[in-house]
């Protein structure tokens, strides 16, 4: 009986132990994040492709909310098909999206700007015009929360960036509208001047 009791008590105690290491973990995953913000960026590109020499500057910002630093890299990847938003495309190129800094230091309760940067180059401007893509900046850090030894887990968040491209084309279509309704004004004022001097003349051999 006495054996009985002890084997039960052991094997509660056993199962406590585990419970309370699989809650304390669990603490410590929820408490390892970071922030960042905004969730979602979208950036329209001017007919120049921007002024700044066709880069489109924009930040998001990633905060450490807790006590103690962690290490935060970032890099652009594709979504997946069934991930990405209705009327949004894969980028042609990865390499046109640049994120700086790459990876950085955060100390406690401090927040980091990430500068996004699209540079598409200028014998691809052209091709790209009214295009909508979607990329993800995706934000990781490998956490060592409070500075136990031993204990190492992976935080991933993602920021949708969208980029909408010039409308070139239509842009391009009034310009030919433009240039059509000038000339037409230019000859309907040629052949009321040469209406109104020829009939000026007649009226003189008239006279």
């Amino acid at each position: 009986m006495i054996q009985n009791w002890r084997d039960g008590l052991k094997k509660f105690t056993i199962i406590f132990l585990v419970a309370l290491l699989i809650f304390s973990s669990s603490s410590i995953v929820v408490k390892g994040g970071f922030k960042i913000w905004p969730g979602k960026l979208t950036i329209t590109m001017n007919e120049w492709y921007d002024q700044w020499e066709e880069t489109k500057y924009n930040k998001i910002y990633v905060t450490n909310p807790y006590s103690y630093g962690i290490n935060v890299s970032a890099h652009i990847g594709h979504p997946s098909y069934d991930a990405i938003s209705e009327d949004y495309y894969l980028i042609p190129n990865l390499s046109w999206v640049k994120v700086v800094p790459e990876s950085v230091y955060l100390p406690p309760q401090s927040t980091q700007p990430f500068e996004i940067s699209i540079i598409i180059p200028k014998d691809e401007q052209s091709n790209n015009f009214n295009e909508n893509w979607e990329t993800w900046v995706t934000f990781n850090s490998d956490l060592h929360p409070g500075g136990l030894s031993g204990m190492n887990f992976q935080v991933e968040l993602s920021v949708k960036l969208f980029i909408n491209t010039p409308e070139g084309e239509k842009t391009e279509t009034i310009y030919y509208y433009l240039i059509f309704l000038i000339f037409f004004i230019l000859i309907m004022i040629a052949l009321v001047v040469f209406y109104y001097i020829r009939k000026k003349k007649g009226f003189l051999i008239q006279k």
